[in-house]
């Protein structure tokens, strides 16, 4: 019986799997300093700068000339009417348009740089939890991998002293149950980390084949006090999804003045050159002359009065409005609740530091005594051995879940002061 036992224990104990990949810690600031400038999606958010800058020099394009040539021939049935040639030069005047279509441009780019900014204060909040949520699971597979061997030696001296005795054998069977849960629990822990350390590697840009990066085993301590009337005035005034939802009514504002300037109707400014031949007509004859044409040409707006378009841009404008005040709503609710999850993790804290964590080691140090002084059975051991690792584990996972909510706050005010 103890000889299958140990083996078992040690099977356990070699089981967990060590990767081939090379590990490669990064500091929290090295890592977010990686994420602007290598992260995949942000960088492809960049280019909509370049789009935004490309349609403003489309923008402040002038109308091209044009030049149109002809040839006539009066030589119908030999009447000897002579021949011509005519060559014209004109522009398209669009009176208004290009300087509306050069502040639409502008102003679609600060609204752009507004949404780039909040794609990076969204894609920030994501990694750094991500970051948290690493750290945090690398600290309890470490509480419940020393738990683990706490076992297997309790076990072990367990099944040294007591072999024989069919009562304790049986509570060494419930052992090595409970010590096998245990196991499998710190495999699935294990597995979800390399999970998050390869999403850690997607944030950085890269495929994290060959080489994990891992963030330094640090936290985000803090005690900071926030007042919620104040933060959620900081939000509405700071956030960059706000400064976006006002930029869109400018944008929405200026399509109405470009959509207006569509009525004033466009016209074409022409000068033209033509030549003709001697006329030898008989009855008619004439020198060859030539002569010089300028003329304009505009529509008569009878039809089409651009009413469709300017409607269509009123209501766009009436939607950004309501859209920014929709915003500011939703900003309020998200500040709310990140604010209120900050306080509940703090006063969680609190508890878990008031003492409760010393009171469950003075038990299970306790029942050590009592077990090692032949008072208790083993199982009694193990059960305090799991209430105080189940503590511990709640300790180190508020600890976290605080940072975290700090992440959460901070991220919903608009601003990032986080070391």
């Amino acid at each position: 019986m103890k000889k299958r036992l140990l083996t078992i224990l040690f099977a356990f104990a070699i089981a967990i799997p060590l990767s081939g990949q090379v590990y490669v810690q990064l500091s929290l600031n090295e890592y977010l300093e990686r994420v602007r400038k290598s992260n995949i999606e942000y960088a492809a958010q960049r280019l909509n700068m370049e789009i935004s800058d490309a349609e403003i020099i489309s923008a402040s394009v002038f109308n091209n000339p044009y030049i149109s040539l002809g040839y006539y021939t009066n030589e119908f049935n030999n009447m000897q009417m002579g021949q011509g040639a005519m060559v014209e030069i004109g522009k398209t005047i669009s009176p208004g348009r290009r300087a509306a279509a050069i502040n639409v441009a502008k102003s679609e780019k600060e609204l752009n740089e507004a949404l780039l900014t909040d794609f990076m204060r969204k894609l920030r909040e994501g990694a750094v939890l991500t970051w948290l949520e690493a750290v945090k699971q690398r600290q309890i597979i470490e509480i419940r991998k020393n738990s683990y061997h706490d076992q297997i030696k309790m076990m072990v001296s367990d099944s040294i002293r007591r072999e024989g005795n069919v009562e304790i054998d049986l509570d060494a069977m419930q052992s090595r149950v409970e010590s096998g849960l245990l196991y499998s629990d710190i495999i699935d822990m294990e597995l979800s980390l390399n999970q998050l350390h390869q999403d850690i590697s997607n944030y950085l840009g890269m495929g994290g084949k060959d080489t994990i990066y891992i963030p330094e085993a640090k936290n985000i301590w803090n005690s900071k006090e926030f007042n919620l009337s104040e933060i959620i005035q900081t939000a509405i005034s700071r956030r960059a999804d706000i400064l976006a939802a006002k930029k869109e009514i400018d944008v929405s504002r200026l399509s109405v003045v470009a959509a207006k300037k569509e009525r004033i109707p466009e016209f074409d400014l022409f000068l033209g050159y033509g030549f003709n031949s001697e006329v030898k007509n008989e009855l008619a004859p004439a020198p060859r002359h030539g002569g010089v044409e300028l003329g304009v040409s505009f529509p008569i707006p009878l039809f089409n009065r651009a009413k469709g378009e300017i409607q269509s841009a009123e209501v766009r404008r009436k939607q950004a409005e309501l859209r920014y005040l929709q915003a500011e709503r939703e900003v309020t609710t998200e500040v709310i609740n990140a604010f209120n999850e900050y306080k509940a993790t703090d006063r969680k804290l609190k508890f878990f530091t008031a003492g409760i964590v010393k009171t469950a080691k003075e038990v299970l140090d306790e029942k050590r005594r009592e077990y090692h002084n032949g008072e208790i059975h083993l199982i009694e051991v193990l059960d305090a051995q799991r209430s105080y690792d189940e503590i511990l584990h709640s300790l180190y996972s508020v600890i976290y879940d605080k940072s975290m909510a700090l992440v959460k706050l901070e991220t919903a005010m608009g601003i990032w002061n986080i070391e």
